[in-house]
């Protein structure tokens, strides 16, 4: 038998002039941890990226640009 979960993508979405960022690691703030946070930068030449939380949790994040 399989054990198995379906985890939901972290989808953050920064400022279109934003380089800099701060965000809240949903997995972590829902297990509990202390300090969710991600301190992370995009440079302008991009608009999407992926970041890693301390504790390994993938976080996607988009430029918005609409």
């Amino acid at each position: 038998m399989a054990s198995w979960a379906v985890m939901t993508e972290q989808v953050v979405w920064i400022s279109p002039r934003a380089t800099g960022f701060t965000v809240v690691c949903e997995r972590c703030a829902e297990l509990g941890e202390t300090f969710p946070s991600v301190h992370a930068t995009l440079s302008l030449d991009h608009i999407r990226s992926t970041v890693d939380c301390p504790r390994g949790h993938q976080i996607r994040v988009e430029r918005d640009g609409r």
